[in-house]
């Protein structure tokens, strides 16, 4: 089994990145931009616990159509700059509340720094809460780099497993 990290975020342990960026802009992506979802996440610096490198085009859409799924191209300067993607799945519904996941979150290696990591997160956990969930979680890949620990738990994410 690689190893993995899963990170969890309590609201009220939620510090946002103050620092607004106006040259960072998300766009949610319906079915038929399908071909452009799978390139951003075939080509981002992702924290993806999964591999979707076999999936067809039809995958690809009926993923995009699933109303528990909300998938976003980030742009910086108008120009595509990465993705990520919320999901809310039933297995984390818990009686203390409900749950969302960060299951995507990265950006083209020319865009990391200053600060839009930050931003992306922040903006990511905002639109996780804003959808009634009280806690977000999110599982790395194979190795959480320590800039990418940092940048979580600054904004209040603890580091709860680390699988092998």
């Amino acid at each position: 089994m690689a190893v993995t990290s899963k990170l969890e975020l309590n609201r009220g342990e939620f510090s946002p990145w103050l620092f607004a960026n106006e040259s960072l802009t998300i766009s949610l992506l319906s079915a038929t931009s399908y071909r452009f979802a799978r390139f951003l996440w075939d080509n981002i610096n992702t924290t993806a616990d999964e591999d979707r490198s076999g999936w067809t085009g039809g995958q690809w859409q009926h993923y995009l159509t699933d109303p528990r799924c909300e998938f976003f191209a980030v742009y910086c300067d108008d120009e595509p700059a990465g993705c990520c993607e919320i999901v809310r799945e039933s297995n984390l519904i818990r009686a203390t509340g409900k749950s969302a996941r960060i299951k995507t979150f990265g950006l083209f290696s020319e865009f990391s720094g200053d600060g839009l990591e930050a931003a992306l997160l922040t903006r990511m956990i905002e639109k996780s809460f804003s959808t009634g969930a009280e806690r977000v979680i999110l599982r790395t890949g194979p190795e959480l780099p320590p800039e990418m620990t940092e940048l979580f738990q600054n904004q209040g994410f603890r580091i709860l497993t680390i699988e092998k």
